[in-house]
């Protein structure tokens, strides 16, 4: 028994031997029998390469300025602008002028057809000479009082004539260059300041002094606004007193058709009246068909051409002073009501970084009911040619030396707003409280210092 089971494990350890030798053949590399034969029986798998993942870009939290910017384009055009219209429909026989044709005022700017109206008048003229003829003149008193009546009606022609040449124009122009010099001042002051601001080493009294400045300049700008708006009201008061001259003729021609009606003794005075009414209407409409400069100006725009049908009150021609120019810019109420009177910014013809000045708001439109609905940006642009676009850039919130971050980095789950910061112990979600945001900063007003590094989702 014992030699069986002796030989029975001197078997078991040869079997075992074999697949020692065996598997010590195929570890390095050395194939029991053929070759050939094993790598048929016997393929190699091949290992599929896994793709690394990529690092996700990190951000430094920085210690900066945010600014909340709003930007619009304009156009460089004349400041001092006025729209021509006729106040009456017709079809226009003449335009004299072209773009950038300087005139003076009462130069004819262009006028209707008026051929049937001038051969109306001619016939309305004989049919009053007729009427007239037929008053009788017999007594001297009632000659006497036409007369004095025809006298009248000349000397308010006459006054209405030289207040006519009488406007103020000039004194709202001179008024307009004090409130532009003032505007350089204070451009001139406030640059004055914020260079002494950036001095903190000097003296305290050349700062005040700065300031004291710029507090003048502004005083001083106010005062030429004030100025401007007082001859800008005379201006008005001149256009009440035309009117009122106006008036005067029209009170004198009555008084001669009553003088003529007492001296006829009541014979044909409705002819007379009738031919008078008849002659003052169609002056009015000839008078009313021929649009002439107001001011010496420069023509701006002109649309109409010989042979168009003009509308009453339709703009047709736009008028001038050549200089100075701004930027005029056509915005939605709400975005102008974004900006302020005295806003200081930054313009620079399109496309031109080199061009970049500095500027400041001049004018919005307070509501849509306001007659120029234009914003205004005055800035000292040199050599730019009119009606050039101009790219207005105006700070409306700053946030000065505040931690900033990209927007891209802000996460936000439910109510929560965080960032997932990069430390040596691994990333880290911290909470954040934002302040200020625009398209390229957002402000971190607490959760994270300077130079930490978040990482972006």
């Amino acid at each position: 028994m014992k030699t069986a089971r002796y030989e029975y494990g001197l078997i078991m350890l040869a079997i075992l031997i074999l697949a020692l030798v065996a598997t010590a053949c195929s570890s390095d590399g050395e194939p029991l029998g053929d070759k050939t034969a094993q790598a048929q029986d016997n393929p190699t798998s091949t290992p599929v390469p896994t793709a690394e993942v990529a690092a996700r870009p990190t951000y430094p939290v920085q210690r900066g300025n945010v600014e909340e910017i709003f930007s619009f384009t304009g156009r460089w055009q004349p400041r001092d602008q006025m729209a021509l219209s006729f106040p009456i429909s017709g079809t226009v026989r003449q335009v004299n002028v072209q773009r950038g044709d300087a005139v003076s005022t009462g130069d004819l700017l262009a006028d209707y057809d008026i051929s049937d109206l001038e051969n109306q008048l001619a016939t309305a003229l004989i049919s009053l000479e007729t009427a007239q003829s037929n008053i009788s003149t017999s007594t001297a008193g009632g000659i006497e009082s036409v007369e004095n009546a025809e006298i009248s009606l000349a000397n308010a022609r006459l006054s209405l004539e030289n207040t006519i040449n009488s406007s103020p124009w000039t004194s709202v122009a001179s008024a307009r260059l004090q409130v532009e010099s003032a505007e350089q001042s204070l451009a001139d002051a406030e640059r004055n300041y914020r260079e002494a601001l950036s001095h903190p080493e000097q003296d305290a009294s050349v700062i005040d002094n700065a300031y004291q400045q710029l507090i003048s300049a502004q005083n001083q700008l106010e005062s030429a606004q004030i100025s401007y708006f007082s001859s800008a009201q005379n201006f008005n008061n001149y256009q009440y007193q035309v009117a009122q001259a106006e008036n005067q003729v029209i009170q004198a021609e009555l008084t001669l058709q009553r003088a003529q009606e007492e001296a006829a003794g009541g014979v044909q005075d409705e002819a007379v009246r009738s031919a008078q009414l008849n002659i003052d209407q169609i002056e009015a409409k000839i008078a009313e068909s021929s649009l002439y400069a107001p001011i010496d100006s420069v023509i701006l725009d002109v649309y109409i051409a010989p042979g168009d049908a003009a509308q009453a009150y339709d703009t047709v021609i736009v008028i001038g002073l050549p200089e100075p120019k701004e930027v005029i810019a056509s915005l939605a109420i709400t975005d102008a009501n974004r900006l302020s009177i005295g806003m200081i910014g930054t313009c620079q013809v399109m496309n031109q970084p080199d061009t970049i000045v500095g500027c400041m708001v001049r004018s919005i439109p307070l509501s849509s009911m306001d007659a120029d609905q234009t914003t205004r940006v005055a800035a000292l642009l040199e050599g730019v040619t009119e009606n050039q676009l101009i790219e207005v850039e105006m700070p409306l919130e700053v946030r000065e030396n505040v931690l900033w971050l990209p927007p891209s980095v802000i996460r936000t789950f439910q109510n929560r707003t965080f960032v997932v910061l990069q430390t040596p112990d691994g990333e880290r979600a911290v909470d954040v409280q934002l302040g200020l945001q625009t398209d390229e900063r957002v402000e971190i007003v607490s959760g994270v210092n300077e130079g930490d590094i978040v990482i972006a989702p």
